[in-house]
């Protein structure tokens, strides 16, 4: 997937003239992107669009201009799907702070076990290794899931069942990937694909 530069970015005062609409645009878009895993966590595919919006969102709401835009971009760019691979931002969500610590705590070692399952195979997802320590982890996860050939033609078929699962001791969710979501990765592949 290309990666986002300045030319892609607004400036701030012109975001924030059409923010409306391109929040619309971008829920509208980030909808079949959005897998629920059980009630506490979620994960959002990620490509360019998700990540402009980001980027425009920091901008908007740290106020940056300038060389710090550029700081944004290296960010956000390091978090695009490459051409053989998903990528997806972990949202682990409790709105009680002290249930969401303990949770953090009890959910070390996630990062073994979150997997795509095509078919009959289990891809495991791989984990940006910064996010974590002995003690607890991260309440936002970056992951990627590297797709070999095999594997994204049976997220093609849809006669073939693709499913997103963890199975933590302390938390297991199984989530189906709807035809709507398969066809949005597969978009996302093609566009990485095409950089």
């Amino acid at each position: 997937m290309s990666p986002l530069t300045r030319a892609d970015i607004l400036p701030v005062d012109r975001f924030q003239q059409v923010r409306q609409q391109h929040l619309a645009e971008v829920l509208a878009h980030q909808a079949v992107r959005r897998v629920p895993l059980g009630p506490n966590m979620t994960l959002l595919f990620e490509n360019r669009t998700t990540m402009r919006w980001q980027i425009h969102e920091m901008c908007r709401v740290e106020g940056l201009h300038g060389d710090k835009v550029d700081h944004e971009l290296a960010t956000y760019n390091a978090l695009l799907p490459g051409p053989d691979e998903l990528s997806a931002t972990l949202l682990v969500e409790y709105e009680d702070a002290a249930e969401r610590d303990g949770a953090l705590r009890r959910l070390v070692g996630l990062d073994r076990h979150l997997w795509l399952a095509l078919g009959d195979r289990r891809l495991p997802a791989r984990f940006d290794r910064e996010q974590f320590n002995e003690e607890r982890i991260s309440s936002v996860q970056f992951v990627r899931l590297p797709l070999d050939p095999a594997a994204r033609a049976a997220l093609a078929d849809l006669s073939q069942p693709a499913r997103l699962v963890v199975d933590h001791a302390a938390y297991r969710a199984t989530t189906d990937l709807s035809r709507a979501t398969r066809g949005a990765l597969l978009d996302d592949l093609d566009e990485a694909a095409r950089a």
